[in-house]
């Protein structure tokens, strides 16, 4: 795969719809469940700040409950400007203790980010940032978005490990963040809209795990030979290389099962031997598989089975 259409004005090829099936539906759920949040504090705003009653003296009649409530509304009303100062804060930090990529610096890393960027439909002007920052032995990238910006930040330990030996692996990496800012999430509508829903144990999780597998779809879209990204995760950077993708897939195909399927029930991110199959099942990524016949088919095009197109800010993979 070249760079030679990276300074075009459009992208070379149609994008394709990539969000998981499941994710908007799920998300349309949680809005409703976080307005019904939203206008159970409000109730309980009124009800605090009403003349005492009967009832106020039944539901919160003890002091220390009274605080709880106040302390929860507080906040509550106090949610949109916390997270526009953390969403800030973080675009703040990132550039005082981050290396900017650029033309002149780690032209590579800046060269695909442009690449992907125009290939995902982002208009020049509004191409994120990409930061390179220490990551202190975790391999790790997120996205991210402040007033009129985004960004997506690569750990050190991630970047050394795919800039020189396995660009194919930082492709791919890149363009899953990337797919974050495309899809939405790092939005602070986005983020708001879920604020309260995505607290409530296993479903904001779940929300969570769609969330990546979509952006799993964009990263394999954008570089089918890729697949290391996530091995890298799952084996670590120093034997990640030894690591065969057709045998992980069907390690993940031999572990599906109920087991499994409890214990990711809590985890923001799904295991990554399961990325790994879901991408193979879909024919994004090359893994030395037999290729799938009909819906399965491989097809950069129009993968199967798609729908349609941290901290408040951030979006981790």
């Amino acid at each position: 795969m070249t760079t030679n259409n990276v300074q075009s004005a459009t992208p070379a090829r149609a994008t394709p719809r990539l969000r998981h099936p499941f994710e908007i539906p799920i998300y349309v759920f949680m809005v409703v469940l976080n307005v019904l949040i939203a206008l159970l504090l409000l109730g309980g705003a009124i009800i605090e700040l009403a003349e005492p009653t009967a009832f106020q003296a039944l539901v919160i009649a003890s002091t220390p409950l009274r605080l709880a409530v106040a302390a929860l509304l507080l906040a509550a009303f106090l949610l949109a400007p916390l997270f526009i100062f953390v969403r800030q804060l973080t675009r703040a930090s990132t550039r005082g203790g981050s290396v900017l990529a650029g033309a002149r610096q780690f032209p590579e890393v800046e060269a695909i980010k442009r690449e992907a960027a125009n290939r995902l439909g982002f208009r020049r002007h509004r191409e994120p940032e990409i930061y390179v920052t220490a990551g202190n032995g975790v391999l790790n990238a997120f996205a991210a978005s402040a007033f009129g910006h985004d960004f997506v930040v690569v750990h050190s330990d991630l970047f050394a490990n795919t800039l020189e030996q396995n660009q194919r692996a930082l492709r791919f990496i890149v363009g899953h963040e990337l797919g974050h800012i495309r899809l939405g999430h790092t939005r602070l509508w986005y983020q708001l809209s879920t604020a309260f829903s995505g607290l409530i144990p296993l479903l904001g999780p779940y929300l969570s795990r769609l969330r990546e597998l979509s952006c799993d779809r964009h990263g394999a879209w954008f570089e089918p030979d890729g697949g290391d990204g996530l091995v890298l995760l799952t084996a670590g950077r120093y034997i990640y290389r030894q690591v065969r993708l057709p045998d992980l897939v069907q390690q993940a195909r031999r572990n599906a099962g109920f087991w499994d399927t409890v214990a990711q029930l809590p985890l923001s991110h799904p295991f990554t031997v399961r990325r790994v199959a879901e991408l193979s099942r879909l024919g994004l990524i090359h893994d030395g598989q037999p290729a799938a016949t009909g819906a399965g088919a491989r097809d950069r095009g129009a993968p199967a089975g798609s729908g349609g197109v941290a901290t408040p800010g951030q979006t981790p993979r």
